[in-house]
């Protein structure tokens, strides 16, 4: 070869060597920028902050475990549609003891509703094409003759479960019920103050009057009629709701952050003698301020701030200690703020699932700690009992207001329970609720602490050994005794949406219905985050 020859072949290849390399960085480069804008996008599933001790599902050993678990908690789900299916079908709830069913609801078929998505979920072929055509069958502009329709009710089970499952299959019948019930509970909405009222009756299609309103009643609608105008196109039902959420939120109130259980709806004004709480009543008021942030995919800001506000007030006011143990509990004040209930309702223990969700996606680490903290104090309340089974409320011995504000500290471990004595039943009864489990399955999601795992198996242990019965399952009347009949002739909904939903999804693969890609309503309905 020729020197010439040599030297031009020479120059070639350091001119391809370095377009290659220009061409990597430039890809090295565009990489990183994409990555740096999704970064910016919140993500629940792997936060950055927090390296997880073990993720089960990459362990071959956990995997087999996980799918074990999972396959009994949707033999639960089939056990209890088929007591329903054969004693209650298309009616509202089945009650198990006695293989009957009730009318509760106004028969609008609202255990069927309710489990929709859950059938769907968990692959229940058969027993959700038998549910959908059901469902096309039933008539949502209409009740029982003298039957009012509770709206708070009827949006998150019945409104809800129609789109949750529309979310899923996009069938277009199921988009058309949805639009029948959001007709009907409308009007609820026609009253001088915007604020629905709690009941309608659709024979005579008025709203019933009613002088007050509880703030889960007013603000728990928000989801679920904005998802309706999304996907229908109407406007209307999202107007509806926001003017309701404008009303509870510049209605004058003593503490910022923190509302009144009660409003009056004719006036728009709170009652100063009502309860500041996360408990009944005023829970999913406080779960949907975040929540309708996620679903407008973290661009409506005024939620986030709502949110950031209510729960620096919650940490502030209604989070306490108990003096023994120094636990984490969520207790309530009268609003005079003469008085503190050192007792915990479970419908309140949503609420550290809550602080996690807001904890990742807000970046608020030490909300976190706190959440995780709460969340033990409930799965106690379960894991003390005789059964297993949690209380319908406990109370801590010997506080009458908080005697530590909260500290940032870390969980108390497992092994450190509090004197039995400390933490006792103010109300025995076990009603299937979810509200324990589903704040262990967002702290799953959010750590993939697998200790949050062992807590959710070891309270369906609880319920399989203490409420299952031949047809379904049956709530409970006294948490506290092993001895005696304690069934109660109840399978609410909530039961089939919720508890087995949690559950299942706790031990499924962490993209069977992102919580990236999806929202829960309070019932636990999956709606998907508009983008």
């Amino acid at each position: 070869m020729s020197r010439l020859s040599f030297r031009r072949l020479f120059f070639l290849a350091t001119v391809l060597v370095g377009s290659i390399y220009l061409l990597k960085l430039h890809g090295s480069l565009e990489s990183e920028r994409l990555n740096q804008l999704m970064d910016n996008i919140p993500r629940v599933e792997l936060p950055g902050w927090f390296k997880p001790p073990n993720d089960g599902f990459r362990n071959s050993e956990m995997t087999s475990t996980n799918h074990r678990r999972q396959l009994a908690i949707r033999d639960a789900m089939k056990h209890a549609w088929g007591g329903y299916r054969r004693f209650a079908f298309g009616e509202d709830e089945l009650q198990p003891l006695t293989r009957s069913y009730n009318r509760r609801w106004g028969n609008w078929s609202i255990t069927l509703v309710d489990a929709l998505d859950t059938l769907y979920i968990m692959g229940l072929e058969d027993e959700y094409t038998e549910a959908k055509a059901r469902v096309a069958k039933t008539d949502f502009t209409t009740t029982l003759p003298g039957y009012e329709v509770p709206v708070f009710e009827m949006t998150i089970r019945a409104l809800g479960g129609l789109l949750g499952a529309y979310e899923l299959e996009n069938d277009p019948v199921l988009l058309r019920k949805a639009m029948e019930v959001g007709e009907s509970l409308a009007i609820a909405f026609d009253t001088p103050t915007g604020l629905p009222t709690p009941r309608i009756d659709l024979q005579k299609r008025i709203p019933m009057q009613s002088s007050s309103l509880c703030i889960a009643e007013g603000g728990t609608l928000q989801l679920e009629f904005k998802k309706l105008s999304q996907l229908t196109g109407n406007d209307t039902y999202r107007k509806l709701v926001e003017r309701a959420s404008d009303v509870l939120e510049e209605a004058p109130r003593k503490y910022r952050g923190l509302y009144p259980t009660f409003i009056d709806i004719d006036t728009g004004k709170y009652d100063n003698n009502s309860a500041l709480s996360v408990g009944a009543m005023a829970d999913s008021f406080y779960e949907y301020q975040l929540k309708q942030y996620i679903l407008h995919n973290y661009k409506e800001s005024k939620y986030k701030d709502q949110y950031i506000v209510s729960s620096m007030a919650v940490k502030e006011r209604l989070v306490a200690r108990s003096p023994k143990s120094n636990r984490a509990f969520l207790g309530k004040w009268d609003y005079n703020d003469s008085f503190f209930f050192s007792e915990m309702e479970h419908l309140a223990c949503f609420y550290p699932g809550l602080l996690a969700l807001g904890a990742h996606l807000l970046d608020r680490p030490r909300d976190l700690v706190l959440a995780e903290e709460i969340a033990y104090t409930c799965y106690l309340s379960y894991s003390m009992t005789p059964t297993g089974l949690g209380p319908e409320v406990f109370r801590f011995s010997s506080l009458n207001r908080p005697q530590n504000r909260y500290i940032d500290r870390p969980p108390p471990s497992v092994q450190e329970p509090p004197e039995s004595s400390e933490m006792q039943g103010s109300d025995g009864r076990y009603l299937l609720r979810p509200e324990t489990i589903e704040s262990i399955f967002v702290l799953y999601r959010v750590t993939r602490d697998p200790k949050y795992q062992e807590w959710g198996w070891n309270i369906f242990l609880a319920i399989e050994k203490y409420t299952k019965v031949e047809y379904g399952y049956a709530a409970y009347s006294d948490v506290y005794s092993t001895e005696g009949d304690n069934l109660v002739d109840s399978m609410e909904s909530f039961f089939l949406a919720e508890t087995l939903k949690y559950l299942y999804l706790l031990f499924s693969p962490t993209d069977l219905i992102s919580l990236d890609e999806y929202v829960f309503n309070t019932e636990a309905h999956p709606f998907k985050i508009i983008k």
